[in-house]
């Protein structure tokens, strides 16, 4: 059977499969998916990608290197996208443009030599060539040597244009009779292998793959969107390198097959059962009365969106994402309480112990209006058995800490609601352990780092995705300053009026002590000193995470009270201190921290009604990337546009909270490719919603490929 008719079989069953689906004959469509699997042998496909490359016929020293890179599988393998690819057909030097690869043959029309470059000079269909050399080794010597003028030769190498010569610089220069076309594709560098050994390993990959044609994605995907067979992909990709077409079929797979892990645990997950948190019509309006401030109507929002989910015997999970200070730790208090006015638990993680108190103070406030009992359980507490006892019989409503939730001697009564912060800092083994203390918890997962939107179309539904933009009324504005270093006195000029005013100020450094290494990199311990002799009349304390956990809480809550004036400090306080009085920031070194790293920083102040500046200091000289970045905060204070514009200068990278498995997408760019994005979404949605029988083979390379990276989501 030729590819013709494979096309047109297949193109015949997938029309009277999705005929089936739309009868809901699903017995019938099962049957027709059958056959169309039979012709692209989805199983044999994934069973030849998840190979061992122990078992392909190369040496043990390449396999040991290819294995250091992480390249253990087939599928790994041919999945490497070469670098370039050198076309060495003959070409028409009139057709061949900057930078391309090419052979060009032609007659020697004159050979020179200076002290370090020795030049050949040929024609070739009317255009002439020059051949440079630097630097000769005597191998070469000796093949220019040999070579006469008016002789025909062929060379071989980058063209790069000068007036109205090509010129390539070292080419490989052949006899007319040696030359052979050939086309090269180049792969990155691994270990320290040579390309040849590369290809070799690919190759006998290769060779074992199933008999063509061959793919795993669903035909109708592969119709509706004009992609390469996965057999035709592999065959194009390792000897003519990436075009639109393979690149197309690389970004449209790996983000159809993230959709598609995300819907079929979704609905995995529909058929769990939860515990049923119902709340009063008025249960809203009888906690505000207990508020010393207002909500805005976006907290109100984020709470009956959190509220309908509670509300549901299905386990909710969904992502509450606001800028700094936007007021997301009082929308998952209040959540919290109408659990525990029910009867139930919740447990409320937070990656640092200050915000771990920080959330408990402000729990501590709420609960106590309604005779509810909340604990606090970080490294330090001291009636930890006490805590684990009443945990257990179900006294305490609300528990909140850090990793130490996470010790096994804990045991709840009936964990029904689970609170992760800043989810990205804890493990993946750390958020599973919390959450099988309950069965089948709901789960809110807040963060201040807004993820692009593109991202969040991926990851969640209208639904699972909470977002809170309004800042609470009476917030004094913000004031950026970028400071190069010689200018910096402005900034303590700043910081001394702020303090002789009574409000108090961060100065943050990015190392705890001097380095030999990065001389000129402001180090807490040595900036603590120059301050304290700077402020002399005001209380300064040092605050870094190598300190004894009651040192830190004793600068805290010394800051918190008023009683330090000024805190000098690493990223430790990025979050998890909030003094509405403190109107200062000072970043040192502000060019070695990332862009929303920056920001966050600057949400320290301008959490009370007093006008406040955020305030970074560089060197004088600065690359233009952090230019861009300082720029960025100068022009706005919207941690939205920000999270976009710093996902663009860094990339996907650590999306996914996955920092410890590597990148999320290897070829996508969530920014970019959002028609793609959306495209693919659509048809993972049009799938799942007519039960279309996806392959046991395809659901085996979801889990294999996305399970791990998706595994924060899978969670419950």
């Amino acid at each position: 059977m030729n590819n013709a008719i494979y096309t047109e079989t297949l193109k015949r069953l997938e029309s009277s499969l999705f005929g089936e689906l739309f009868k809901k004959n699903f017995n019938a469509a099962k049957l027709l998916a059958k056959k169309q699997q039979s012709i692209l042998k989805p199983h044999k496909v994934v069973k030849w990608l998840f190979t061992p490359i122990d078992s392909l016929n190369i040496s043990k020293n390449i396999k040991t290197k290819l294995k250091s890179k992480g390249l253990e599988t087939i599928e790994d393998l041919l999945y490497l996208l070469p670098l370039r690819v050198e076309d060495y057909t003959l070409k028409n030097p009139v057709d061949v443009k900057d930078s391309e690869y090419g052979a060009f043959k032609g007659v020697v029309v004159s050979k020179n030599s200076r002290p370090k470059i020795t030049s050949i000079i040929i024609n070739s269909n009317g255009v002439h060539i020059r051949c440079n050399y630097f630097n000769l080794s005597n191998y070469l010597k000796k093949i220019i040597s040999s070579i006469k003028i008016a002789e025909e030769i062929v060379c071989m190498g980058k063209v790069s244009k000068e007036g109205l010569f090509l010129v390539l610089n070292h080419p490989q220069i052949l006899k007319k009779n040696q030359f052979k076309e050939q086309i090269d594709v180049i792969y990155p560098a691994v270990s320290n292998l040579k390309n040849s050994s590369i290809k070799k390993a690919i190759a006998e990959a290769l060779k074992l793959k199933p008999k063509e044609p061959f793919d795993y994605l669903p035909y109708n995907i592969i119709l509706k969107n004009k992609l390469p067979l996965l057999s035709d992909l592999f065959e194009m990709l390792h000897s003519r390198g990436i075009n639109e077409k393979i690149l197309k079929r690389l970004k449209y797979e790996e983000i159809f097959l993230a959709v598609l892990a995300l819907r079929l645990h979704q609905k995995q997950i529909n058929q769990s059962k939860s515990i049923k948190i119902d709340t009063k019509p008025d249960f809203l309006e009888t906690v505000e009365g207990f508020l010393p401030f207002s909500l805005t109507n976006d907290q109100k929002k984020a709470i009956f969106s959190i509220l309908k989910g509670l509300n549901s015997s299905t386990p909710m999970m969904k992502l509450l994402q606001g800028d700094v200070g936007c007021g997301k730790t009082i929308v998952a208090l209040i959540a919290a309480l109408a659990v525990g006015l029910k009867g139930f638990q919740t447990a409320i993680m937070a990656p640092t112990q200050p915000l771990a108190k920080q959330f408990f103070l402000q729990a501590k406030q709420l609960f106590d209006n309604f005779s509810l009992k909340t604990e606090l359980l970080i490294s330090s507490t001291k009636n930890k058995e006490k805590i684990y006892s009443q945990l257990k019989n179900g006294s305490i409503s609300c528990i909140i800490g850090t990793h130490a939730l996470l010790e096994e001697s804990i045991v709840f009564k009936n964990l029904a609601f689970i609170v992760i912060d800043e989810q990205h800092r804890f493990g993946v083994e750390q958020r599973k352990t919390l959450t099988s203390k309950g069965l089948h918890p709901h789960i809110l997962i807040m963060s201040a780092t807004p993820i692009p939107r593109s991202l969040s179309m991926v990851l969640y539904s209208k639904d699972s995705l909470i977002t809170i933009k309004q800042k609470p009324k009476g917030r004094g504005k913000i004031k950026t300053m970028h400071l190069k270093q010689s200018k910096e006195a402005l900034a303590y000029n700043i910081l001394k009026e702020q303090l002789h005013a009574g409000h108090q100020a961060y100065i943050v450094a990015p190392l705890i002590e001097e380095s030999n290494k990065m001389d000129e990199v402001a180090s807490a311990e040595k900036l603590f000193n120059e301050i304290a002799d700077k402020l002399k009349g005001f209380n300064v304390a040092l605050l870094h995470g190598r300190m004894k956990d009651e040192q830190k809480q004793a600068a805290i809550d010394g800051f918190r009270s008023g009683k330090i004036n000024c805190l000098v400090s690493t990223t430790v306080i990025e979050v998890g201190i909030d003094s509405p009085n403190a109107t200062v920031i000072i970043v040192k070194n502000a060019e070695r921290f990332g862009l929303a790293q920056l920001h966050q920083l600057r949400g320290r102040v301008g959490r009370g009604k007093f006008d406040s500046y955020a305030i970074f200091i560089t060197p004088d000289n600065i690359s233009e990337k952090t230019k861009k970045r300082i720029e960025v905060l100068l022009k706005t204070n919207d941690g939205f546009k920000i999270a976009q514009l710093d996902f663009m200068l860094r990339g996907s990278g650590d999306i996914f909270g996955t920092r410890q498995h590597g990148k999320a997408f290897n070829y996508i760019n969530i920014i970019k490719d959002k028609k793609l994005i959306e495209a693919a979404k659509n048809d993972v949605e049009q799938l799942v919603e007519k039960g279309y029988p996806f392959s046991d083979a395809l659901k085996d390379l979801i889990s294999n490929k996305w399970s791990r990276k998706l595994s924060y989501i899978k969670v419950v």
